[in-house]
């Protein structure tokens, strides 16, 4: 059946269907199937690459294409009455065309499961076309350093602004979360960070040493190319260390022990030699309530630091996740717990983070400071 007896078609649609050898069928001026859309390729590949050269950062792409259902339906109807069979419809040639111009364009890598950047073309039926970019999240492996006291590490619900920020005053009035999240924002162009906490400190906690590790997912980030650095935040209160960029967030909970100091009030006073009883909670496992389950840490050493009268310091090394205040009040079940160890009741005042020591090789590797 010949194809005068239809609408005309562009080259592309021609050559589709299997008509490419058809010397005397001439291309139409507007092609019955995609409105010359095929021929519009070099002017939205010229267009997507303008769009990406703003600021994306990407070393794999894929490309994903939304066309008006009325493209599909004619080509499927000349088709049936060719009984054109086996071949590329518009929806899939239209890809292939596109994802291999913007390829050699821009020598990247075409990645089908995992791209760094996700482009999807919406096409309506006058042709005019839209683009929408999705980066895929990146994860930062960072530790952090806070060396000032009032500073809580999750946020409370109140948005730090670009004016406090750069003014360096948002630590007495935010949280760490905060504070690193604009500065991950503002080196990544992302719109959003969550954050993976390995283990958690009060307020007015300091956190020492080599730092805490956590991870950072950055959500649409048009810069992803990070180099490891470390920076000072908020009046030098917050140092961050970005070490690392692992693919993908830990399928379990990080192991950890920490080094932690201490400061503790009795309601009585108390000596030295009462004190040493506490030294037999080293190579002790502590049994503890979170929340409605009964739960496990083991403690390593116990060391006491400091006395004066009713107030003393301990340093004690743990298992990661051992509820502190818990542990020395023992107003919530934890046994053993230092208050009934000494019959004395005793408060915590603060706790300060020494370090933090990563327990499983892998974690090790991906929290490894390059300049350490």
């Amino acid at each position: 059946m010949d194809l005068k007896n239809y609408e005309s078609l562009c080259k592309e649609c021609r050559i589709r269907q299997g008509f490419g050898d058809r010397k005397n069928l001439e291309e139409a001026n507007s092609c019955f199937i995609c409105n010359n859309l095929m021929n519009k390729l070099e002017t939205i590949n010229k267009a997507l690459i303008s769009k990406v050269n703003e600021g994306y950062e990407f070393r794999t792409f894929q490309i994903g294409v939304s066309l008006p259902s009325s493209y599909i339906e004619r080509e499927d109807n000349i088709r049936s009455r060719l009984r054109v069979k086996g071949r590329n419809n518009i929806k899939n040639q239209f890809l292939t065309n596109l994802r291999d111009m913007f390829k050699q364009a821009l020598n990247k890598e075409l990645d089908y499961s995992s791209p760094d950047l996700r482009i999807d073309l919406v096409v309506n039926e006058e042709n005019e076309f839209f683009f929408n970019f999705i980066p895929t999240p990146i994860i930062l492996a960072c530790k952090y350093l806070k060396k000032r006291r009032g500073i809580p590490q999750k946020q409370r619900g109140v948005a730090i602004t670009k004016t406090q920020f750069l003014q360096g005053d948002s630590g007495k009035f935010f949280s760490l979360e905060e504070v690193v999240s604009e500065y991950l924002k503002q080196i990544t162009s992302g719109v959003n960070v969550k954050f993976s906490w390995i283990g958690g400190e009060d307020k007015e906690s300091l956190v020492l040493g080599k730092g805490r590790p956590f991870f950072a997912e950055i959500i649409k980030p048009k810069r992803r190319i990070i180099v490891e650095h470390n920076v000072s935040l908020n009046e030098k209160g917050i140092e961050l260390f970005v070490l690392n960029t692992p693919k993908n967030l830990p399928q379990y909970p990080m192991r950890y022990i920490s080094m932690t100091r201490i400061s503790i009030i009795a309601e009585g006073l108390v000596t030295i030699k009462e004190l040493e009883c506490l030294t037999s909670l080293s190579n002790r496992t502590i049994w503890f309530r979170n929340k409605k389950r009964i739960i496990s840490r083991d403690v390593q050493s116990v060391k006491i630091v400091k006395i004066d009268g009713r107030n003393f310091e301990l340093e004690l090394i743990a298992e990661g996740g051992l509820h502190i205040k818990q542990f020395v009040g023992g107003k919530e079940y934890c046994e053993p717990n230092i208050s009934s160890l000494l019959g004395l009741k005793c408060e915590c005042l603060n706790f300060d983070i020494i370090d933090v020591w990563l327990r499983d090789q892998h974690a090790l590797e991906v929290f490894s400071d390059p300049h350490s």
